[in-house]
């Protein structure tokens, strides 16, 4: 054994670095393996966070459109009811004027009057306002039509009601059946209107 104990400490230093020095590379490459695996869950875990949280933003998103379409459709549907209420009571003011002019009650009922067969007795009831003044002018129109009349009664509203007598069957023109009339035929044009 021609080792000293010189060369064998040196040696064994030696021994024990070079010994070290694999350890310590095993160790940091162990260590740099655990790193990237919790790198890379990191990343796997932040993408499906950001995933869920782009889902949630939009379900959200879509959440606040579909109320503001609802907010939206419910104040025009209620500006569209306002339009009509307010439409509805000008008419009705207007209606009522028209209706109290004894020409468009004689003409309205000469016009009823062609759409019936002739010979038929008809009971009627007029708008107090008009009714005496007007009386014999629509006795007139009913006899001119070859039909027989009879005025049962006057009433509070502006316009007549008139049936055939005995029958159930009632052609009303007052200022509501008339303004109720305007109002559903204006109603579907005010909503396509609204809607466009």
């Amino acid at each position: 054994m021609g080792t000293d104990v010189a060369t064998f400490a040196r040696q064994l230093r030696e021994d024990g670095i070079e010994a070290a020095k694999i350890e310590a590379a095993k160790i940091l490459a162990d260590a740099r393996k655990e790193a990237e695996k919790i790198v890379n869950a990191a990343r796997t875990e932040a993408t499906k966070v950001e995933k869920e949280t782009q889902v949630r933003i939009q379900q959200n998103r879509h959440r606040s459109e579909d109320e503001l379409r609802l907010v939206a459709r419910d104040l025009i549907n209620t500006f569209r009811k306002k339009i009509e209420e307010i439409g509805t009571r000008l008419l009705k003011g207007k209606v009522a004027e028209g209706l109290n002019d004894k020409e468009i009650i004689r003409t309205a009922i000469t016009e009823l009057l062609k759409t019936q067969q002739s010979g038929q007795k008809w009971e009627i009831t007029l708008s107090a306002k008009i009714a005496k003044p007007l009386a014999e002018a629509v006795a007139a129109v009913f006899r001119e039509n070859g039909a027989a009349v009879q005025l049962t009664g006057e009433m509070a509203k502006a316009g007549f009601e008139m049936r055939v007598a005995g029958g159930n069957e009632v052609f009303e023109v007052t200022e509501e059946s008339v303004t109720e009339t305007f109002r559903k035929l204006l109603s579907p044009e005010l909503k396509k209107l609204l809607e466009a």
